[in-house]
């Protein structure tokens, strides 16, 4: 009999983050479809909740004693998706993954960066290490060009590098019949068309609560429109929703107020007719649906996701105003029929890229 081989996952599991959720869900989905007898464990911030959710087996990120375990017992640590290697949230979490990356290496494991979007890395010893542990890795394989030009600008000359896409674009949206059950539950008419908004706190966005209340107020009443506000990361997006809504003077804004699945969210997002959204995968969800958007940058990953779909409507949340975001936000409403077919078109190339990390990665197992 064979042996079993077995893949451990590094990320930002367990966090109650809709994003790494999805990440999560299609990379254990997509290997799952290609071998069913695969083991997965993944180092999880919550394991129980893990386990509960995903046919793995689920560790503490934070008792090493466990991660060593897991490290030795795998055939192949992938690092990833998402954006784990970036010190602007801190740069604890990036030494973090490229702890684990590292650890793997002392015993001889392969390692796979998979689908990662990289940078910025600002500190100069951050840089320096994250170049040295990246040019030992196995393979890498990115979500974006701009991620790859940022190893470049690093002077990362690992030869395994290659663009494939977010593993999200192999997910489906939850039936129609139960998106509509939780508008009912979330007190949402269907009787309008529907505009999403998804925002999330960014200490240097100066008044984007006003900002954004104004905007909706303005796209609201032109568009005869009914404004749903989605939080994707409970319950920080919660709260700043809750805050936008208070501000909004007249009815027809509505917020999500319970926590869905990743399939559930897609499908309230295909229900829209655009979104503005600031997190990353309330756009990959969207351009999954083919869903037309505006951008709300507030990290360069956001900027390269937009730019690798061909999405050229965007504003910096840090020096926004709402005329400008209400400009492209019309040029987007103008245009939505067209946007949805070019969304389309590069819905199946991304879906086929996704599922090339797949296949990297179980070439890699030992």
């Amino acid at each position: 009999m064979g042996h079993v081989k077995s893949i451990l996952m590094s990320g930002y599991y367990g966090f109650d983050n809709s994003g790494d959720d999805a990440i999560l869900k299609a990379i254990v989905k997509d290997l799952k479809e290609l071998d069913k007898n695969l083991n997965i464990t993944v180092l999880s911030n919550n394991p129980a909740k893990t386990e509960s959710m995903y046919p793995v087996k689920a560790v503490n990120r934070f008792k090493s004693k466990e991660v060593l375990s897991a490290v030795k017992e795998a055939s192949l640590l992938i690092s990833g998706g998402g954006s784990l290697l970036q010190d602007i949230t801190s740069t604890r979490s990036l030494l973090y993954y490229l702890a684990v990356m590292t650890l793997a290496k002392i015993f001889k494991k392969p390692v796979m960066v998979y689908a990662n979007g990289i940078g910025p890395i600002n500190k100069k010893y951050n840089r320096i290490l994250t170049r040295l542990i990246l040019n030992k890795v196995d393979l890498i394989t990115l979500r974006d060009e701009n991620s790859k030009e940022f190893l470049e600008d690093m002077r990362v000359n690992n030869k395994n590098i290659s663009v494939t896409a977010d593993p999200v674009f192999t997910l489906e949206p939850a039936p129609k019949e139960i998106v509509d059950q939780i508008f009912i539950k979330e007190g949402i008419p269907r009787n309008k068309h529907l505009i999403g908004i998804s925002v999330r706190e960014w200490k240097r966005a100066d008044d984007l609560d006003k900002i954004i209340a104004c905007t909706i107020e303005d796209i609201r009443n032109k568009y005869n429109a009914n404004v749903v506000l989605i939080p994707m990361h409970y319950p920080e997006d919660l709260a700043i929703s809750k805050r936008i809504s208070r501000l909004v003077k007249e009815e027809n804004c509505f917020v999500l107020e319970n926590k869905y699945s990743v399939e559930e969210i897609m499908g309230i997002i295909k229900e829209l007719d655009i979104i503005v959204a600031m997190r990353l995968h309330a756009l990959i969800y969207a351009a999954t649906q083919s869903i037309p958007m505006v951008g709300l940058v507030y990290d360069p990953k956001v900027e390269g996701i937009l730019e690798s779909i061909g999405m050229k409507y965007m504003n910096n949340v840090e020096s926004l105003k709402s005329e400008e975001l209400i400009f492209n936000i019309d040029k987007v409403w103008e245009n939505k029929e067209q946007i949805k077919k070019d969304l389309e078109s590069q819905t199946i190339k991304l879906k086929n890229k996704a599922l090339e990390n797949i296949r990297l990665a179980y070439e890699k197992i030992r």
